[in-house]
């Protein structure tokens, strides 16, 4: 039993450590920074899983949705002073990703705001 549980510990070391390098493999033309998301002024307290995933990408922030949106939905993006310097209200059917360009950006710390009719998520990144 211990020479089992000692060979499922080594292969699941090796599965973290190559995942490890599979996600810190340098890219030389662009950054990716995935920009990590949270539940922000939620009045009820249920159970809903992110729509989305968030990166930035060099000049870009790409948005993954893990299904299609169906409702409505708002996602902006605020600067440090709170200003909307960028927005967008459209449904997005049958869309999978949505990029945005940022390029027009300043160097400094941004929020990235996503509005739906469950849930409101909150993330920030920088620009350097």
């Amino acid at each position: 039993m211990k020479k089992l549980s000692t060979l499922l510990l080594f292969m699941l070391l090796s599965f973290i450590t190559t995942a490890a390098n599979v996600t810190s493999e340098s890219h030389d033309s662009y950054k990716i920074r995935a920009i990590q998301l949270e539940k922000w002024d939620q009045s009820s307290r249920s159970v809903t899983p992110n729509p989305i995933e968030c990166y930035l990408i060099d000049k870009n922030i790409e948005v993954r949705f893990f299904k299609y949106p169906e409702t409505p939905i708002t996602i902006q993006i605020k600067d440090t002073y709170g200003n909307i310097v960028y927005q967008n209200m459209d449904v997005i059917n049958q869309q999978e990703i949505l990029n945005i360009e940022i390029d027009q950006l300043q160097p400094g710390s941004y929020e990235f705001f996503y509005f739906d009719e469950k849930i409101s998520l909150k993330g920030k990144f920088e620009i350097e």
